[in-house]
């Protein structure tokens, strides 16, 4: 019996680190991303021509075929994919999340996760890994319609301009919908000067209480 709803993926541990004010999350976009491994072809084709579906918003559902396929982007038997997402300038990275699926362990399965960084694309420095290992309570009806689920690889702290997602396969085929960016932007501290706005502002109140009473 295969489980329906949310998968339940291992996760790294979400880090915000110490900021000056509170800490909003920022989405960062690609402005482009590029893949050296062929996307195949099974029940539907999985291909990506356009370079686009991993970043346009489109999610698929927690069963893959729900929708023919048509949002997920598909590789088999391929050990390692490298989608390398390029910002236009450096960015600042603090959190990447995957979406995938699976259905059972001889079919599409949740791969394991690497994330490098790089600012000319050609040298990579290493960030982060998380490894998924397999399971079949994993396992989601592949005509689910609910929700999928998403690796997350958080407290990066990266700034570049190139970032690599690297997807190891833990069974024949790996599957991603949406691969999506996001920066802790923190929330300024009041200026000394308007500090000082402040507590003229509050002196006069003061003043103006008394002279009433």
């Amino acid at each position: 019996m295969k489980k329906s709803g949310f998968h339940k993926f291992a996760a790294a541990s979400l880090v915000l680190g110490l900021f000056c004010g509170t800490a909003a999350a920022v989405t960062v976009t690609p402005l482009s991303y590029s893949f050296e491994r062929s996307t195949a072809c099974g029940t539907w084709c999985y291909h990506d021509p356009g370079r686009s579906k991993l970043t346009d918003g489109i999610f698929g559902t927690a069963g893959w075929a729900a929708n023919s396929g048509q949002e997920w982007v598909g590789w088999v038997y391929q050990d390692v994919v490298n989608v390398d997402f390029d910002f236009g300038t450096r960015r600042r990275i603090d959190q990447i999340r995957v979406g995938t699926t699976q259905d059972n362990l001889a079919d599409v399965v949740i791969p394991s996760i690497s994330v490098y960084s790089s600012d000319d694309g050609t040298r990579w420095t290493f960030l982060q890994s998380l490894v998924v290992p397999p399971s079949s309570s994993n396992d989601v009806d592949a005509y689910s319609t609910l929700p999928h689920g998403f690796l997350s690889l958080d407290g990066l702290a990266a700034d570049a301009r190139y970032v690599r997602v690297a997807a190891m396969r833990n069974g024949p085929w790996t599957f991603m919908d949406e691969v999506q960016f996001t920066a802790l932007s923190p929330t300024p501290a009041p200026e000394p000067f308007s500090l000082s706005l402040l507590g003229i502002g509050l002196a006069a109140l003061g003043a103006a209480l008394r002279k009433r009473s």
